[in-house]
């Protein structure tokens, strides 16, 4: 797999100090290869009302069907989220079981984005076909956000060489500041969330990363919104202002996205994640961009 410097790498080096009277709250979940073909996704989110933790596996990339879950605290009926395909529709049936917002909600809702970017893992272990099968190719998400944009760099290169560019990304720097981690195993990836509320400011930033197998841990996407909120006539907290900066994406195109966060101004906190699944779509949002947009909705809990 031929590997490709990433077009935008600006890591954090360090996380903003906190302001005084903010809640900060902090989650990650770790995706990591099992020797049977199975994926293992270990979670922890932790803010000042308490700390939560979840443990689940996942059936193989092609199926993604979940089939042991742990959870604690523990959420009444998530039982019956096993045997579930962990992607379209897992997050509504989260919804439906606790509270959105809450800590273990916020991992569970972690899962179905977890189970997606494992597969990056693939490629970093050369797992990936070259060529690339043509069905496999006609099952590629084209357009589904501006780095898989048809006429972009990215797929423009895969139709021409029928191979997989892999990202090459930077070195992750520690953010100072965040709650102690394991250390991210060889060929494992991590999703790190962080959101910051003060007053009616609102500081949110993702990572995703990979740990080589010589124990190097790169960055593969990284992003950070400022949000600034405002109670309407009607007591409603809404949008009043949003600015998101891409810190690390791999491909050309990817940043174009980036405008794409202010489509959420106006719009009330708590509609946010519907409003982001229903209306940020094509090629002029990012899918990674729109989750994090999504996750200010817990700002309403950060009080």
């Amino acid at each position: 797999m031929p590997l490709v410097d990433h077009f935008l790498a600006e890591p954090l080096a360090h996380l903003p100090v906190p302001r005084p009277g903010s809640i900060r709250r902090t989650s990650h979940v770790d995706m990591v290869g099992q020797a049977d073909g199975t994926l293992a996704l270990r979670g922890a989110a932790a803010d000042p009302s308490g700390r939560a933790t979840s443990r689940a596996i996942v059936g193989s990339l092609r199926d993604r069907e979940l089939v042991s879950l742990e959870v604690d605290p523990g959420v009444a009926g998530s039982d019956g989220l096993i045997g579930r395909v962990v992607g379209k529709g897992f997050r509504a049936a989260v919804d439906a079981l606790c509270q959105p917002g809450t800590l273990s909600s916020v991992l569970l809702s972690e899962l179905p984005i977890a189970a997606l970017l494992s597969g990056y893992a693939s490629l970093y272990t050369g797992e990936y076909p070259n060529p690339i099968p043509e069905a496999m190719l006609a099952s590629f998400p084209v357009d589904i956000c501006a780095g898989w944009a048809a006429p972009g760099s990215f797929m423009v290169q895969i139709r021409r060489d029928r191979d997989m560019p892999t990202p090459a990304g930077p070195v992750a720097p520690d953010l100072e500041g965040w709650p102690e981690m394991a250390a991210l195993e060889p060929g494992s990836m991590r999703r790190q969330r962080l959101i910051e509320r003060s007053g009616m400011e609102v500081w949110a930033m993702f990572r995703d990363s990979y740990a080589q197998l010589d124990g190097v841990v790169s960055v593969l996407h990284e992003y950070t919104v400022e949000a600034t909120l405002a109670a309407g006539d009607d007591g409603v907290e809404r949008v009043a202002s949003c600015v998101a900066r891409p810190r690390v994406l791999p491909w050309t195109e990817c940043p174009n996205a980036a405008h794409s966060a202010e489509r959420v101004v106006g719009r009330r906190v708590g509609e946010l994640r519907t409003m982001v699944r229903e209306e940020m779509v094509g090629i002029s949002t990012c899918t990674h961009l729109n989750d994090l947009l999504s996750s200010l909705a817990q700002a309403e809990q950060l009080i």
